[in-house]
């Protein structure tokens, strides 16, 4: 589970542009604005001739790069590779996985049913949808506050019930709500990768926050967009936020390629 962590509150996404080519002055920097936002974009104010090579080392600066890659096609089998394509395929049916659509996707934390979870997630993108794509993020301090005031009974139930999550072999039993920090709220949620073995009153307190994120958050003022222009990236606690994405045109395999990482804070 992520650290607990003071933020600073004043808002918690925070976006910069980086004027050096070198991935530890820039790693440096990021890690800093990382104990007071939740969420980091980064322009860059240089070209990056060969971002691969840029994005590895400021991850590695960071902290501990976990190889998170999975093969869809095999259900969701780690690969042993770092990075993992977010990529709209032509070839894909639609519903098939969220990484390969280009449909809106729902908030969730992609951390939610590895045993030894990464604290922060890295996106980088290659090329950008021509409308739409962008990856949008809600507070859980504002979401829970939220909550308090509209739906007070389901929060009782998110924060005192554990659930698990599974896939491909992998599982973690949490609270979806975490108020035991002192500091901040923590989630673990994964609609779609509920564990099938789970009772079923777990499996409805998952549909229904579910079908609360669906009523009252997305489109809503909680939400904050995030787009990407090719060599952009964001950094963000995985634990302290949610996220998802909107819709985005895309006719063509790699309209959209966006590459995702994930570390740990050391």
């Amino acid at each position: 589970m992520a650290i607990t962590k003071e933020f600073n509150l004043e808002g918690f996404i925070f976006e910069f542009e980086a004027r050096s080519d070198e991935p530890y002055v820039v790693a440096a920097q990021i890690r800093q604005m990382l104990k007071e936002k939740k969420v980091v974009k980064m322009t860059l104010g240089k070209h990056i001739p060969d971002l691969r090579d840029f994005y590895n080392k400021v991850t590695e600066s960071l902290g501990k790069p976990f190889d998170i890659a999975e093969d869809f096609t095999q259900g969701g089998v780690q690969t042993g590779e770092r990075w993992m394509e977010i990529r709209y395929s032509a070839d894909v049916p639609d519903m098939s996985a969220f990484r390969h659509s280009k449909n809106a996707q729902p908030l969730h934390t992609d951390e939610s049913y590895i045993t030894d979870p990464c604290d922060i997630m890295v996106f980088y993108c290659v090329n950008k949808a021509e409308f739409g794509g962008q990856t949008v993020f809600v507070d859980m301090q504002q979401l829970v506050a939220r909550m308090q005031a509209i739906a007070p009974e389901l929060l009782e139930k998110l924060t005192t019930t554990k659930v698990c999550y599974e896939k491909a072999g992998n599982k973690r039993t949490e609270y979806i709500i975490d108020l035991h920090a002192a500091q901040q709220p923590l989630v673990n949620f994964n609609y779609y990768c509920i564990s099938p073995n789970e009772t079923e009153e777990n499996k409805q307190l998952n549909q229904a926050f579910f079908d609360f994120l669906m009523t009252h958050v997305r489109g809503s003022y909680l939400e904050i967009s995030v787009g990407l222009q090719p060599g952009e990236s964001v950094f963000w606690w995985d634990h302290y936020v949610l996220h998802g994405r909107n819709p985005f045109d895309a006719t063509e395999t790699d309209d959209r390629l966006i590459w995702k990482t994930g570390i740990s804070w050391e």
